[in-house]
């Protein structure tokens, strides 16, 4: 069975990262786009890199060193949590790949196995080895940090990657028994991950709050809310730092213990779970209505929700950016922004870069980014209509567009009520945020035709790990801190003049990347 499940699993990972089809395609094309994206994968593990160096830097420097192996595993669990999470249930119990592999001559443990390994395989990226290497550059500890840390590492995705099947699972079968299934299984999913930001958002504001104690409490204070909120995370921190052997070989042999019985759990009856959970109802009182017509515009329009709203991976990826900026909104109104400037250090700050924030939220995850390739197999449908281009691709960016809307409307509202701006700040309030859920609609959409991915298996695939989604999220963060470093190093610069000149610039590369769509056929 070991032979099984090392084919199983390398077929798993190799479908994840489109390897298989950069190596033996006779397409130049597709290795070029393979190419492309492995320099923006590397670029992203070089960002979180560099983001730990700094983090664990400034930890070191005002004293709170001890803290650091804690914080980070529980950092790298959450994070691995929050993006498992959105994705588990439907890699996990997808009944279609089941139905493919069950054909093979393979076990159900050895397909169970196989996918909790190519999930497990993937999370390893958020490991946490810079931190660990600042830790011991500048600390110089003992040997036995290094091996310690190094031994945990690979156990640390797993619990989280439990937790986070354990709630997919509860999700999809919950949202299986509703009317609207993905609709239902996706508002789970969300509320589910939006319990996990407010908690992390929570955690971060108490330990913020800490600031009035010296720096030898604050190291004990957060050392006993991890050990109750987080106990694995304390006792990898004391074992790693403390040198106790015993310590970390109990968290390693209860994490793997645990993860195996969960896999064992779900092999044993697999089939009937991926069944149960995959099972659609229906009732027979269909009655048929009266038929109407609409324009070429309104219909694709209503298509696109239709298709985007039967996804459950789609929704609750994408729309929780959405999501959050009313969150965000919210927050700034309860909280107050000077409250939020004193947190930070840097009075002033909220008001001033506002704007950009809501924007920044908004565009990290439009729709349009793999609404392409969210069409596979079946996009020759489209093809085959009496249609333009040009009216496929309005149709799905006026689908971005209207799910923006009302979350965009709340968040200014709540926004300008929370920082009682003057009116020419209302209006760069109302008007950034705008055109960067306009550029990143468009962008996003023009992303995905350079980029589509059509040969799938599962639409986790497509939103999750498709190169479009990095790259949109990488625009979104160029088109963010650009404006915002300048902002923050020449703090004396005029807002209106930084805002306009902003506006103009994302309009113009609207305009520029929206004539060049209408110029691409669909021959994908």
């Amino acid at each position: 069975m070991l032979t099984q499940i090392k084919l199983l699993t390398r077929i798993g990972l190799c479908n994840v990262f489109g390897i298989n089809e950069a190596r033996y395609t006779r397409d130049s094309s597709k290795k070029q786009r393979f190419a492309l994206l492995s320099v923006v994968w590397i670029f992203l593990v070089v960002l979180l890199m560099f983001y730990m160096v700094l983090l664990s830097t400034a930890y070191i420097r005002i004293g709170l060193a001890d803290v650091l192996p804690m914080y980070f595993y529980t950092a790298a669990g959450l994070v691995i949590l929050f993006f498992s999470l959105l994705k588990a249930g439907s890699m996990m119990f997808s009944l279609r790949s089941f139905e493919m592999q069950a054909a093979l001559p393979v076990s159900t443990a050895a397909i169970v196995i196989s996918r909790f390994l190519t999930m497990y395989a993937s999370n390893l990226l958020f490991s946490m080895v810079p931190g660990i290497v600042i830790y011991g550059w500048i600390l110089k500890p003992a040997l036995s940090f290094y091996i310690y840390s190094i031994l945990g590492i690979p156990f640390l995705p797993m619990l989280p990657l439990c937790i986070a099947l354990a709630i997919g699972a509860a999700a999809t079968a919950i949202g299986a028994r509703m009317r609207h299934k993905s609709l239902g299984i996706a508002l789970l999913s969300l509320s589910f991950s939006l319990v996990i930001i407010l908690a992390s958002m929570g955690l971060s504001r108490d330990v913020k709050q800490m600031g009035t104690a010296d720096f030898k409490n604050i190291a004990q204070m957060m050392t006993e809310m991890l050990q109750k909120l987080y106990l694995p995370a304390w006792v990898y921190g004391k074992a790693v730092i403390e040198g106790r052997f015993l310590w970390i070989l109990g968290l390693c042999a209860a994490v793997f213990a645990f993860f195996v019985c969960v896999v064992f759990v779900l092999q044993k009856d697999f089939l009937v779970v991926c069944s149960l959970l995959n099972a659609t109802y229906a009732k027979n009182n269909y009655k048929l209505g009266k038929q109407k017509g609409s324009s070429k515009l309104k219909a694709l329009w209503q298509r696109e929700l239709r298709r985007y709203f039967a996804s459950s991976i789609y929704v609750s990826n994408t729309f929780i950016s959405y999501i959050l900026m009313v969150i965000a909104s919210a927050g700034l109104l309860f909280t107050g922004s000077d409250t939020m400037e004193q947190i930070i250090g840097m009075p002033g700050l909220v008001s001033r870069l506002w704007p950009l924030a809501l924007g920044f939220i908004a565009s990290m995850m439009p729709v349009t980014s793999c609404s392409i390739s969210m069409e596979g197999k079946t996009l020759w449908r489209l093809q085959s209509l009496p249609l333009r281009p040009k009216d496929v691709y309005d149709g799905k960016i006026l689908l971005n567009l209207s799910l923006a809307a009302p979350f965009y409307v709340v968040s200014v509202i709540l926004s300008a009520l929370a920082l009682r701006p003057a009116p020419m700040d209302l209006v760069f309030l109302i008007l950034v945020p705008a055109f960067y859920i306009v550029f990143s609609t468009v962008a996003g959409l023009a992303v995905n035709i350079s980029l589509p991915l059509l040969q799938w298996e599962n639409e986790t695939q497509v939103v999750k790990q498709s190169g479009t989604t990095l790259v949109s999220m990488l625009i979104a963060v160029g088109v963010a801190a650009v404006p915002s470093g300048i902002l923050l190093a020449f703090p004396k610069i005029s807002l209106a003049a930084a805002f306009l000149s902003l506006m103009v610039i994302l309009g113009i590369m609207t305009t520029l990347l929206y004539v060049k769509i209408q110029e691409r056929e669909m021959d994908f």
